[in-house]
């Protein structure tokens, strides 16, 4: 096979891949998990072994330089071995690290090697952006249909694992920030009908957010605003006032209609969206989810005193934790729900799983891409590109304070894919300095070199 043809098939496999990701549900058939595990896992298990066997055959050529980034990836899952090979649970903990190295292998390892070009660049977001759409469509029916309900939340939310439960929100606030920065940039969006258009995106999708009772997305969208605005300044934000007026009178009203057309929905907590999003800071026992995050916290705590080194063992918190509650009922914080979830956490679950080291590692691995984006930001004039990479790593390192993302399929892939259209943006920006006076534009090799 010639190269040009493998890397045609490779991005072929790796476009198809990303529409799926989003669409992960139980659609179609409950039992077998149809749209589940019979599509998005296995298509990016067989993009990363087809990039494998390019890179083994000579298909493809390897990456010329190891950069700062791909040494602390390999710092972080050299940590999170450490920790299955000393794990409780060896089986549990080696399910983990599979599935960790497959998101990282497809969601940053094919783009990687391959080097992705603009025009590729776009047909992936595309393809993720249409796997994304069909689920916000998706989700805006089922509810039109039977009411706002957790019932449909968690239907749509469910990912790989049976009784796991993922935050579909996380995934549509970077599409929300990629709406906010058309409606500050873009020239299309600056007249009546392209604003139209997108204030009418936004509120399909902000509906959705409001929908499905994520408290942890509604603050994240509030930091996301409060970021954007200090960045663009009052002159750009004020374009952004009206059509999120609009969007939320939209939301509101589509909220009661709803509310009218059925008013017993199948779920027996009260849809109230203004009760929702007082609820926020209420950590008391009448709150089963914000105390129920409590309780996950101070539980990985008490796990870490247990292994302060490397962790009871990537993966074990769920089971480790469903043990607990059915042992230790009276626990201060227990509220009465043996959901399998994880430490609604990232950083605290890094501590109780995977120790010391598995912290430490996973924060210089994420401290570098803050300082390597902050670095770009004050580099230079603030361009469109580095105000929106900026605002998202910041809201995704905030939201990880309330959630744990590194095995969730949806948004670690866009976290990683983020990563790399970051440093694309950032080289060609680099590429692009003048050749005058002594300044010269860096090769690709340095360039390579100094990411």
């Amino acid at each position: 096979m010639t190269p040009s043809r493998f890397r045609h098939l490779l991005l072929g496999m790796f476009y198809v891949a990303l529409a799926s990701v989003p669409l992960s549900v139980s659609w179609f058939s409950p039992r077998w998990h149809f749209g589940l595990l019979l599509a998005s896992e296995p298509l990016m298990a067989a993009t990363v072994g087809v990039l494998v066997v390019g890179l083994l055959a000579g298909w493809v050529a390897w990456p010329r330089t190891t950069r700062r980034l791909d040494k602390l990836i390999g710092l972080h899952v050299g940590a999170l071995f450490l920790s299955t090979v000393f794990s409780g649970d060896v089986l549990v903990s080696a399910k983990y690290f599979a599935t960790v190295l497959l998101y990282i292998g497809f969601g940053y390892g094919v783009q990687r090697v391959l080097r992705l070009e603009r025009t590729e660049w776009y047909r992936a977001l595309g393809a993720l952006a249409l796997g994304t759409g069909l689920l916000a469509a998706y989700t805006l029916v089922r509810h039109a249909v039977v009411g706002i309900s957790y019932t449909v939340s968690y239907f749509v939310a469910q990912p790989f694992l049976e009784h796991g439960h993922t935050n579909l929100t996380v995934l549509l606030e970077p599409l929300i920030l990629l709406l906010n920065m058309v409606l500050l940039y873009h020239p299309r969006a600056q007249n009546q009908r392209g604003r139209f258009l997108i204030t009418l995106l936004l509120t399909g999708v902000l509906m959705v957010v409001a929908f499905s009772y994520s408290r942890a997305s509604y603050i994240s969208l509030l930091a996301q605003a409060l970021l954007l605005l200090a960045f663009s300044g009052r002159e750009a934000g004020v374009r952004l006032l009206l059509p999120w007026a609009v969007a939320s009178c939209l939301v509101l009203s589509a909220w009661q209609v709803i509310n009218i057309a059925h008013p017993h929905p199948p779920t027996a907590t009260k849809t109230n969206l203004l009760h929702e999003l007082g609820s926020v800071s209420d950590f008391s026992s009448a709150n089963e989810s914000n105390a129920e995050r409590m309780s996950r916290w101070v539980f990985s705590l008490d796990l870490f005193q247990q292994e302060p080194v490397v962790g009871v063992g990537p993966g074990t918190f769920p089971d480790r934790y469903l043990d607990f509650v059915r042992h230790d009922p009276a626990h201060p914080n227990y509220t009465p729900t043996l959901r399998r979830m994880n430490a609604h956490n990232l950083y605290l679950d890094w501590l109780a799983e995977s120790g010391a080291l598995g912290l430490l590692s996973g924060l210089l691995l994420l401290g570098y891409l803050l300082v390597r984006q902050l670095k770009w930001v004050f580099r230079g004039q603030q361009t469109p590109a580095q105000v929106g990479f900026t605002a998202y790593l910041l809201f995704f390192l905030l939201h990880s304070f309330t959630q744990d993302f590194w095995q969730e399929p949806r948004v670690i892939v866009l976290f990683w894919l983020a990563v790399g259209l970051q440093r694309h943006y950032a080289r060609a920006a680099m590429a692009v300095v003048p050749a005058t006076g002594g300044t010269f534009a860096p090769s690709a090799q340095a360039l390579d070199a100094h990411a």
